[in-house]
């Protein structure tokens, strides 16, 4: 996508939004929705050696409210506004707010709590850092399917394209781009959900993504000759630690436990692994662990 196309993709958004709230003839449903999240991960930059590896811990609180609009024949529009702060333990140059939108389109395909469903989803989120290197914009198209099997066992999948836009660096080495943090990806998710009981449901997911990646590192001949973009990171900090953008593809684990405590909150637990092949073998791994509290009001 070309700069004028992103401002085209923001645009209709946008108007959808408006034309949705100002339709008399659709009644909307509006749900509010906040969550806090506290997680840790141990390779924060995605360095491949131990020695670079930045761990934190960080908080997370959102703020969302969505309206549903029901069409026929099982067909519904969403519009979602959100709001997000993220703060870091450590490396407060990551600390985030982000102000964005969600339009949404639903279909069930049949009657009952077992027809399966599919859904198409564009957003857009800006992402405004303490250091702005990082600052830009966040698109995404994202196409959803998924069916409940039994009471027990519900399964969803998606397949999202997402780019980032961000603040062009200086070119650290000739011929490089500086424009490390602008980033295109495609990724495939596929959960299941078990239902322990009706308090207690159960996890697991795996994902695929193949596309950009940013790793700050210590400078090395191989992360030079691998990498389509590097600039410096001030963020991370270190003597010769830069952030180089390359090509990778990403596998990864997720588990999660959820507890129902009440009819409007949700508490949830996770762990998730991935690894990362990346351009010039600079591979790495990481490991997030997750606690978030969910209410509905």
């Amino acid at each position: 996508m070309t700069n004028i196309d992103l401002k085209k993709y923001v645009y209709i958004l946008l108007g959808a939004s408006i034309l949705l709230g100002a339709t008399p003839v659709v009644s909307a449903e509006w749900h509010n929705n906040s969550d806090v999240v506290i997680r840790h991960d141990d390779n924060t930059n995605n360095a491949q050696m131990r020695q670079d590896f930045a761990s934190t811990t960080s908080l997370h609180a959102g703020i969302s409210a969505t309206g549903h609009f029901p069409l026929e024949d099982g067909n519904s529009l969403s519009l979602t506004g959100e709001t997000e702060l993220e703060s870091f333990d450590r490396y407060s140059g990551l600390n985030n707010l982000s102000l964005g939108a969600t339009l949404a389109f639903r279909k069930k395909w049949g009657l009952g709590p077992y027809a399966p469903r599919t859904g198409l989803s564009l957003s857009s989120a800006h992402l405004n850092y303490s250091n702005n290197i990082r600052n830009g914009w966040r698109h995404q198209i994202a196409i959803q399917g998924g069916e409940r099997f039994s009471e027990r066992w519900n399964v969803r999948a998606e397949y999202m394209y997402e780019r980032r836009t961000a603040n062009t660096q200086a070119p650290d080495q000739p011929g490089i781009s500086g424009d490390v943090f602008s980033q295109k990806s495609k990724t495939m998710t596929l959960n299941t959900e078990y239902a322990k009981d009706e308090n207690i449901f159960l996890t697991g997911g795996i994902l695929l993504r193949r596309g950009d990646v940013v790793a700050t590192a210590s400078e090395t001949a191989n992360l030079i000759a691998s990498s389509d973009a590097i600039a410096e990171d001030p963020v991370f900090g270190g003597a010769h630690f830069y952030a180089y953008r390359l090509q990778g593809t990403t596998r990864g684990l997720d588990l999660g436990v959820n507890f129902v405590l009440t009819s409007s909150s949700l508490l949830r637990a996770s762990i998730s692994r991935q690894i990362t092949h990346a351009a010039g073998d600079n591979n790495y791994a990481k490991t997030m662990q997750m606690v978030s509290w969910n209410y509905n009001f």
